[in-house]
């Protein structure tokens, strides 16, 4: 009796698709989660001037979202419609999609979770005084060197070449290893990599596992199971009140689980009843689900909870800051010191739940801002990452004090130089490192006065904010003690003196600039900080003031603590 010939799996007909319970709930689940996800995503665009969202980065977020929500979407209709297709052709599309589209996804979300470290860090430098905010150490040369123009990039920018190159090495080893895997096309391929099994069963299980799939399995692990604990352990000890950490740390845990599951169901034999309805893949896609969850439908809430909060802010300020002044309980002792320790007279005790809704007020918010925004400052650098905000407003509080006046061309001459670095620290789209949030109408009022000058002192090229005039050998500038003090530009003499530490500014003042050049710009960031970060400040403040009540309830020898003591404690508290 001649042997009868062996099963091909390459020969294997299409079958119809598989609509039952199973394959129904599938295609039901994938299309009303698809249909959620866009809805998200179509909400986190339209309010991305928000401010919670505005510093996330959407793009890049929701790019990697895209990527990865399509494989998400291939696993769940593999059960109903999978085997519709050819064999190969079917295997080809998960390997592909596994081994360059999956990967690719992971590595542009876990880039876009790293610009939340990124601004963290970068926050830090407004809880400092101004002349020991941060400096950049990049080397110089950077028109010459591709290497020092590598490292003079910022974080998230130097992150997505990283994970260009390596996705660029990947693709290579995908395409490669196909080619060379014969079991993927019998007509060639190296010897030995040819379709193995006796029956159609294992030939199938043969067909999805091999050394072919590793470098998937690889960078599975290493951003799983290296980047992802990373980023936990340095976003731990960060409290942000936008949900990002939340986010971050969400989304890095909800994935552990995902490649050993993988590995597991595809090489463990017990698995294969459950691999029939939910295949090994599937692991993997819980974690993306968590991705989605933590990074649209989490910011939607939040953004949601911000508008609340932003209205009991603005209804508050409407309904108290007429008479706010004569309830806001203050103490004459002028015991509340700012961070100079000059006196500054009244106070507001902002932790007296009596107060209410009183201190959602502008004359509370303006009371702190003059007496001691060192708390707020911190708050809002370190927890709301809007610390350019308060920083700007203390800044112009500052030069508006120092104003001299028209009678003196030299003192306002000196003006207009601190009103530069002021431009450049927290207004030019082109030299702040985080820019304040204006109308454009009120950034073109003042671009038309201060961005001449400041690409005369700064040059065309982006420089660190809190140094902008300390570039050296540029080509538009000149420092005061060289061979020469003046240097002539584009028809322009531009003399540049030194003082108080910073290079002055002595071309032309344009004729708009006087004391009143930054009022829009600071009525417009107070209010956004009056309905964003300061109810923040205040709410977290009096939790904080009932918290410690409640541990204290038995004693009754704090009844009496003076309101000194009170914001000392929540000074210390919030350090």
């Amino acid at each position: 009796m001649a042997d009868l010939p062996k099963p091909d799996l390459y020969s294997l007909p299409t079958s119809p698709p598989n609509f039952d319970k199973v394959g129904t709930f599938y295609i039901a689940f994938s299309s009303t989660w698809t249909f959620l996800l866009v809805v998200g995503m179509a909400f986190l665009i339209a309010n991305r001037s928000n401010p919670i969202l505005k510093i996330r980065g959407l793009p890049l977020s929701l790019t990697a979202i895209a990527f990865i929500h399509f494989y998400w979407i291939l696993a769940q209709i593999t059960y109903p419609i999978g085997a519709t297709l050819p064999v190969l052709p079917a295997y080809d599309i998960q390997y592909f999609f596994m081994g360059s589209w999956f990967p690719l996804g992971v590595a542009l979300f876990h880039a876009s979770n790293t610009r939340f470290l990124y601004v963290a860090k970068l926050q830090k430098q407004y809880t400092q005084p101004p002349n020991l905010r941060r400096k950049k150490t990049g080397c110089n040369g950077a028109n010459t060197s591709w290497l020092c123009s590598l490292r003079n990039l910022d974080d998230p920018t130097r992150i997505l070449i990283y994970v260009g190159i390596g996705m660029f090495i990947q693709i290579l080893l995908t395409v490669g290893m196909w080619l060379a895997c014969s079991k993927y096309h019998p007509s060639f391929g190296i010897a030995g990599t040819e379709l193995r099994g006796d029956t159609i069963a294992e030939q199938m299980v043969e067909l999805g596992r091999g050394w072919e799939w590793w470098p998937s399995a690889l960078w599975q692990v290493i951003w799983t199971w290296i980047i992802a604990p990373i980023l936990i352990w340095k976003a731990w000890g960060i409290r942000d009140t936008l949900g990002w950490r939340l986010q971050t740390i969400g989304c890095c845990v909800s994935n552990l689980h995902a490649t050993p599951l993988w590995l597991i169901a595809m090489y463990v034999p017990a698995f294969a009843p459950v691999n029939k309805y939910f295949i090994p893949s599937q692991w993997i896609q819980l974690s993306v689900m968590m991705f989605e969850v933590f990074t649209i439908f989490v910011p939607c809430w939040q953004v949601v909870r911000h508008r609340s909060l932003r209205k009991r802010a603005a209804d508050s300020n409407a309904r108290w800051d007429t008479t706010s002044q004569a309830t806001l309980r203050a103490s004459n002792s002028g015991e509340w010191k700012s961070m100079s320790n000059a006196e500054k007279g009244p106070t507001i005790d902002i932790l007296d739940k009596e107060m209410g809704d009183r201190l959602f007020t502008l004359g509370a918010l303006d009371h702190v801002l003059n007496g001691n925004p060192g708390p707020l400052q911190e708050f809002s650098a370190l927890r709301d990452f809007s610390g350019e905000n308060i920083a700007f407003l203390t800044s112009v509080a500052s030069w508006k004090v120092s104003w001299p006046g028209r009678d003196s061309q030299d003192r306002l001459r000196d003006a207009f130089t601190r009103a530069l670095v002021i431009y450049t620290d927290f207004i030019s789209p082109r030299d702040a490192e985080f820019p304040i949030n204006l109308s454009s109408q009120d950034l073109k009022y003042l671009e038309a006065i201060f961005e001449r000058p400041a690409r005369i002192v700064c040059g065309e090229a982006r420089v660190d904010p809190a140094t902008p005039f300390a570039v050296e050998g540029s080509p538009r500038t000149r420092r005061a003690g060289s061979d020469a003090d003046t240097e002539e530009t584009d028809g322009d003499w531009i003399e540049l003196g030194q003082i108080a530490g910073m290079l002055q500014y002595t071309g032309d003042i344009p004729d708009d600039f006087d004391a009143t050049v930054f009022d829009r710009a600071q009525a417009h960031v107070k209010y956004l900080v009056l309905t964003n970060t300061w109810p923040k400040f205040v709410t977290e403040m009096q939790q904080q003031r009932r918290s410690g009540e409640t541990e204290r309830s038995g004693d009754t020898g704090h009844s009496g603590s003076t309101l000194a003591s009170r914001i000392s404690q929540l000074i210390h508290t919030f350090m």
